[in-house]
């Protein structure tokens, strides 16, 4: 257990973040992840890769505290890596672009908001997002695309950071 935490700990606290908000909240549900996979070790197929496992059990929990708390926050996206810039005016740009997109996203309805964070801020690849929220790999795919129509829709239309 100890080797599956060291190997997937940030990849469950990074998903409790994005979808918390908070980085205390994040931390509780790490643990409570961890703590949910050790009660359930016997059940999980040793043949099967961990991750996605423990992802599906974090975003249960994370869906459980949003349903409690009424609230989807998505203002705490972090860039993983932003390139050096040393022009303010490129900066302020750049961030107003990143802040549209943050509306435009808290904006998407909840099953298209989930799967665009999984894909494109978590980075999980189809198959663990089916896995994390046990859908078929054509539902996710569908939700996928229209999510992101939906978005490219909404920054055209406030003349958002979409050509």
């Amino acid at each position: 257990m100890k080797n599956m935490v060291e190997a997937h700990g940030d990849s469950v606290y990074h998903l409790a973040l994005r979808y918390t908000g908070n980085r205390n909240i994040a931390q509780d549900i790490t643990q409570e992840t961890f703590l949910k996979a050790f009660k359930g070790i016997k059940s999980f197929d040793q043949n099967r890769p961990a991750r996605p496992w423990l992802l599906k059990i974090a975003g249960n929990l994370c869906k459980n505290y949003l349903r409690d708390n009424r609230e989807i926050p998505v203002e705490h996206i972090e860039t993983i890596e932003k390139p050096d810039q040393s022009d303010p005016e490129q900066l302020y740009i750049n961030q107003e672009s990143e802040n549209e997109l943050i509306r435009a996203v808290k904006k998407l309805p909840d099953k298209y908001r989930e799967v665009i964070m999984l894909k494109h801020v978590i980075d999980l690849n189809y198959s663990e997002i089916c896995e994390v929220l046990g859908l078929e790999l054509s539902l996710v795919k569908n939700r996928l695309y229209r999510g992101r129509l939906i978005l490219k829709d909404t920054l055209m239309n406030q003349g958002g950071i979409i050509e």
